[in-house]
C-alpha cells in the first residue's frame, strides 16, 4: 500500500506543479495581452490627438483663406456647387431611361 500512497502523493504533486506552470503560462499571457492592448490604445490616443490637430490646423486655414480671399471662395463654392448638380441632374435623368 506503501507504493500506491506514494504513486498518488507523486500525481498530486505533479498536478500541481502542472497546475503551477498553467498559471504562470497564464500569466505571462495576460501580460504580454495587457502590453499589447497598451500599446493599441496608446496608437488610437496618437492618432486621435493628430487627428484633432489636423482638423484644427484645416479650420484655421479655410477661415483665413476666406477672410483674405472671399471672392475666389464664393466662386470654388459655386463651381463645386454646380459640379454636384450636374451629377446629380445626369444620375436622375440615366435612372429615367
Amino acid at each position: 500500500m506503501a507504493n500506491g500512497r506514494r504513486t498518488a502523493e507523486e500525481i498530486r504533486n505533479s498536478a500541481g506543479h502542472l497546475a503551477d506552470r498553467v498559471v504562470g503560462d497564464m500569466s505571462e499571457f495576460t501580460d504580454k495581452a495587457k502590453r499589447a492592448l497598451g500599446g493599441a490604445g496608446d496608437f488610437a490616443n496618437d492618432v486621435a490627438h493628430n487627428v484633432t490637430r489636423s482638423g484644427k490646423k484645416a479650420s484655421k486655414f479655410v477661415v483665413r483663406e476666406v477672410r483674405e480671399h472671399p471672392l475666389r471662395t464664393l466662386a470654388i463654392g459655386a463651381a463645386v456647387g454646380a459640379v454636384v448638380a450636374a451629377v446629380i441632374m445626369l444620375r436622375n435623368k440615366s435612372d429615367e431611361e
